[in-house]
C-alpha cells in the first residue's frame, strides 16, 4: 500500500521489488504494479519480473514517467536468455539516459 512505502521509506535508500508471480517467466511484466510503485513510492524504485525485451523496458519508461528502473534478469543473454543481449541493453541505457 502508499502507506506502508511511505512508513518504510525512511528505513531505506532505493526499494527492489520483485514481481514474484512473473519473475523468471519471460512472459511480460507486473504493468498495475509498475504503475503503483510510480505513483506511490517517495524514493527510487527498482522492478524486478517478466521483462523480456528492449520492448518492456520501454514499455516501463512510458507506464512510470521514468520514476521507475527495470531489470531483466532471465531473458538476458549472459544468463542463458534468449530475449535480449546484454551489449542492447547497454545500448539502451546509454541513449535513453535523460529522458
Amino acid at each position: 500500500t502508499q502507506e506502508v512505502l511511505e512508513r518504510l521509506a525512511g528505513s531505506c535508500a532505493e526499494y527492489l521489488v520483485h514481481a514474484a508471480d512473473v519473475e523468471g517467466k519471460c512472459a511480460g511484466m507486473d504493468e498495475a504494479l509498475l504503475a503503483f510503485l510510480a505513483r506511490h513510492s517517495p524514493i527510487p524504485v527498482t522492478y524486478a519480473g517478466g521483462a523480456r525485451s528492449l520492448d518492456d523496458l520501454r514499455l516501463a519508461q512510458e507506464l512510470t514517467g521514468g520514476k521507475v528502473d527495470v531489470t531483466i534478469g532471465s531473458a538476458l543473454d549472459i544468463f542463458g536468455g534468449k530475449g535480449v543481449t546484454y551489449a542492447e541493453c547497454l545500448d539502451w541505457n546509454r541513449n535513453s539516459a535523460g529522458d
